[in-house]
């Protein structure tokens, strides 16, 4: 059975700063110092949630990084039609697809290259399972969406976007979106934990959710602990099979490099023999001298 935030990332928010926790804290590095590959690799840890406090931690960096999201699209048909799958998910990382999956029945529908990627990652399952269990919440809480002054065209539909993105300021957000039949109509902060009201209609299921407790606590864990180490897992993964290998020309160039390095000059040569005539000189007039 999957658990919201397993992943270990809400367990170091929810224990940091306790008093009864015994852990040595993790030393504060500072990202604006190092080079600027260090500086952004130590700038995506802090959003991402290697260093504590990573909602509100910013690096006055002069090396600017670039931005990195994670989206998930839920939609959920309730009652499906012949044939129609009642829960679909699309991921996209910085916005390109890596991921097509049936929530109801288990299946992966579709694989691409950044798929073929990620799936080697340990997060890969844990995202999976996931999927099936929010998709399953969202089935549920289906049947209770009613809007005023709206009325849907056809079976109900409820499309909920889960993103958490890095930005790159340093900073990093996570967030819930819900349409009803492509209507938008609440918002979900996760940082703030915070309702918004989009569609005037829904102001009644603003209440209604946010007196649910357990499913604000799972939209908020979801998308603020397991999202931002998926895509912090994403992320290493993709850079590690993008890392370039030292073309021909340049590997040629360094083996050149040490032959001459090996390889003694022409004036280097002169002074050798130069010393070796040297030698007989003084030796063979040691040996003259001595003789007398």
């Amino acid at each position: 059975m999957y658990r919201p935030g397993q992943s270990g990332e809400m367990d170091t928010l929810a224990t940091h700063g306790s008093s009864t926790d015994k852990r040595p804290l993790p030393r504060k590095t500072s990202p604006c110092s190092g080079s600027p590959d260090l500086q952004e690799s130590l700038l995506l840890s802090q959003c991402l949630g290697s260093f504590p406090h990573p909602n509100t931690l910013r690096c006055f960096s002069f090396f600017p990084i670039d931005a990195h999201s994670l989206w998930y699209n839920f939609t959920i048909i309730r009652p499906p039609r012949p044939e129609q799958r009642w829960c679909e998910v699309h991921g996209q990382v910085d916005q390109k697809n890596f991921l097509s999956y049936d929530c109801g029945s288990d299946k992966v529908l579709s694989v691409g290259r950044l798929e073929e990627q990620l799936n080697a990652t340990d997060a890969w399952g844990r995202q999976l399972e996931m999927l099936r269990e929010a998709g399953q919440r969202l089935r549920l809480e289906l049947p209770g969406i009613e809007l005023e002054d709206f009325t849907p065209s056809g079976p109900a539909r409820l499309q909920a976007r889960m993103s958490c993105e890095c930005e790159a300021d340093g900073h990093s957000k996570a967030s819930w979106e819900f349409r009803c039949d492509g209507q938008k109509f609440l918002l979900f902060d996760s940082n703030s934990r915070k309702w918004t009201v989009v569609h005037a209609g829904a102001r009644r299921m603003k209440e209604k959710w946010e007196e649910d407790r357990e499913l604000t606590d799972l939209f908020w864990k979801v998308s603020v602990g397991d999202c931002r180490s998926w895509l912090r897992d994403f992320l290493i993964c993709r850079e590690k099979r993008l890392e370039p290998t030292a073309p021909p020309t340049v590997a040629r160039g360094i083996a050149q490099s040490k032959t001459t390095a090996t390889t003694l000059s022409p004036p280097s040569c002169f002074l050798i023999l130069l010393c070796l005539i040297l030698h007989c000189i003084c030796g063979e007039s040691f040996r003259v001298t001595g003789g007398r």
